[in-house]
């Protein structure tokens, strides 16, 4: 709970509900090509030339309706590189912004950006523009990107940035730029409104030698602290965000989330009758995988702390959905480790009620 500007803890007798809608998503994310004019070796879709199964404008007319009626956001336009079809980019910006509702940021490598470019995206609605820099130095983000990216993708950011739009740059770390973690960091803060930093995970083009290790990954998630106390909202998780966050692939395939583009959750496709997306079997089961359904977290102290990570991820790299997140498990315990260490007090305070009530829980009370 919310109180005097601090988060404060709150007993409630009965088991917590989680915020699901269960009927339609909180946000979504969305692939409109996969072309894109550069091969960076971490690319999560493995982009590079369009498909032609791509989708036109009279393909996603219907799905947009349902967008403004559902109105889930933000509803992040990716790609591959969404500025290579520009017609198709200004017309899903200009639909969705006409819902208030509605935040549409676009992801891009940003080398594209133009001065005249930059005019039609805020025209068309934009006002949120995410740009991938991963390096604090064009020596170190070309070698991560390619050749020549670093001036243009920092010329996209100003053109943005005289446009009024703000600018959210996202910067991948591997083990390349991973030893430079605090000078990417701090130069993420001197062009940026805001920043994020994400480990890359071993999908479409990243292979095992880019992937960081568990202490790694939790030196990333703190990296913006700079050696401060961790303070974070801390709320209890009985499971992931998949089919709260669904995704539509480049060719209108949906699915629960991003990272579970498997056949076997493939839900539908925006080309065909997708109103009923949660009545489908599949999006009922994702919406039940709780953590208390996985074995080896059910036991586990802070599987309310980290809700069991991503089914993603599980199913990714383990084979199944039921199985515990290779990728944020050790991390997650290190993180928490660290709260309890070093943690701004009432993030301490919350961390300690919620491991000591889990405690206190029969197995899947939390539901």
């Amino acid at each position: 709970m919310m109180g005097e500007h601090v988060l404060e803890w709150s007993q409630v007798p009965d088991p917590v509900q989680p915020l699901h809608k269960r009927n339609s998503p909180f946000s979504m994310s969305f692939d409109i090509t996969y072309a894109c004019n550069l091969s960076c070796p971490f690319c999560s879709v493995d982009a590079g030339e369009p498909r032609p199964d791509e989708l036109t404008v009279e393909d996603i007319a219907p799905f947009l309706e349902w967008i403004k009626t559902v109105k889930p956001s933000p509803v992040m336009i990716n790609g591959g590189e969404p500025l290579m079809r520009k017609d198709f980019l200004l017309h899903i910006l200009q639909e969705l912004s006409q819902v208030k509702d509605i935040i549409t940021p676009v992801l891009t490598n940003g080398t594209l950006i133009t001065q005249e470019y930059a005019r039609d995206l805020v025209e068309a609605g934009l006002t949120i523009g995410r740009v991938g820099i991963d390096g604090h130095t064009a020596a170190l983000h070309n070698a991560m990107r390619g050749e020549g990216t670093f001036k243009k993708a920092i010329a996209g950011i100003e053109n943005l940035k005289e446009c009024g739009i703000h600018v959210n740059v996202i910067a991948v770390i591997t083990q390349l730029n991973y030893p430079h973690l605090q000078d990417i960091v701090a130069f993420l803060e001197t062009i940026a409104d805001s920043y994020n930093i994400a480990p890359v995970y071993p999908f479409g083009r990243a292979t095992s030698d880019m992937m960081l290790t568990q202490e790694q990954v939790f030196r990333v998630k703190t990296a913006h602290l700079k050696g401060g106390k961790i303070e974070t909202l801390i709320a209890p998780r009985t499971q992931c965000d998949a089919g709260d966050v669904i995704h539509i692939a480049g060719n209108g395939d949906i699915f629960p989330c991003f990272y579970m583009q498997f056949p076997e959750y493939r839900l539908g496709n925006i080309k065909e009758d997708f109103s009923s997306i949660y009545d489908a079997h599949v999006m009922r089961t994702v919406l039940e995988l709780d953590v208390d359904k996985i074995e080896e977290c059910r036991t586990c102290e802070i599987r309310y702390f980290c809700g069991g990570g991503c089914r993603g991820f599980a199913r990714h790299m383990c084979g199944s959905v039921l199985s515990p997140d290779p990728l944020d498990c050790e991390s997650n315990k290190i993180l928490v480790d660290q709260i309890q260490k070093t943690g701004e007090d009432v993030t301490k305070k919350v961390l300690e009620e919620l491991l000591d009530r889990t405690r206190h829980l029969k197995t899947g009370a939390w539901r």
